[in-house]
């Protein structure tokens, strides 16, 4: 299985075509959990059941994934580091873009 972001009830191509790869699910038990439940974070602690997300929600999840990285950045390895990075790097840039339109909900699990 695999974490990622995805449009509900896309309503164009580019919603359609929106997604985030976030991590594998061992991936995401072996290194991104680790920080979350060291750092008690609350939303990207609630990737691995899903959850949806609405605007308002972003700058939070964003301020999760800097904590994240900068745990990383102590406690995991070179290739570990990298991989996740890619993946906070991709979530900070373009979930914000998802929500073209007022309604729009992403869910990310």
């Amino acid at each position: 299985m695999t974490i990622s972001a995805l449009i509900l009830d896309p309503q164009n191509d580019y919603e359609k075509s929106f997604f985030i790869p976030v991590a594998t699910e061992s991936f995401f038990k072996e290194c991104w959990l680790p920080a979350i439940e060291s750092l008690e974070l609350q939303w990207t602690d609630l990737f691995t059941t899903g959850v949806d997300v609405e605007e308002e929600d972003v700058p939070h999840i964003i301020e999760e994934l800097v904590l994240i990285r900068e745990w990383a950045a102590k406690f995991l390895n070179e290739e570990q580091k990298e991989k996740m990075f890619e993946r906070i790097k991709g979530l900070q840039d373009k979930l914000p873009l998802a929500f073209q339109r007022k309604d729009v909900v992403v869910f990310i699990g």
